[in-house]
């Protein structure tokens, strides 16, 4: 018994030393992660502030047309990208309507009423069809005559024998 003790002493220290070493481990791992994504952010902030500035000078160089030059390119994206809207919107409208069409000509119209109808139809005939069964479930409840053997012939035929 002391030395089942002893070993579980010694077991769980060992488990104890293994969790801290597999602790530290992860914390660091975490640590160089953490590390590693605020170096690319860094990385990145960086080369924008290289490109902000490239764009600063270039534009310092040549500011006597650059703006409008850009302005007057984001018209035509722009006009462009209506013009594209449109006709999608345009080729929408047609699918559209064409679809509804085909779907409604295949799709009867009278449809809904008459289906009414043989409903009620249906339901009249369940009702006369519960009806037969309700009376031939009663007539089978009502108990026939027993049909047997007579008993007073059971009994001549016993005292002949």
């Amino acid at each position: 018994m002391a030395t089942a003790k002893k070993t579980a002493k010694k077991v769980t220290k060992k488990t104890a030393k293994v969790a801290k070493k597999t602790e530290a481990k992860t914390t660091s791992a975490l640590r160089k992660g953490t590390l590693a994504y605020l170096g690319l952010y860094g990385v990145a902030a960086e080369r924008a502030r290289l490109r902000a500035e490239q764009v600063k000078g270039l534009y310092n160089k040549t500011t006597d047309g650059l703006f409008e030059d850009l302005v007057a390119r984001g018209e035509k994206v722009e006009e462009l990208a209506l013009d594209t809207a449109k006709t999608a919107q345009k080729r929408a409208v047609e699918t559209f309507e064409t679809t509804t069409s085909k779907v409604k000509s295949i799709v009867p119209t009278s449809l809904p009423f008459g289906a009414n109808d043989r409903v009620e139809e249906l339901e009249a005939e369940v009702k006369a069809l519960n009806k037969k069964i309700s009376a031939l479930s009663k007539k089978a409840a009502t108990p026939a005559k027993k049909t047997g053997i007579n008993k007073d012939i059971m009994k001549t035929d016993k005292k002949a024998a």
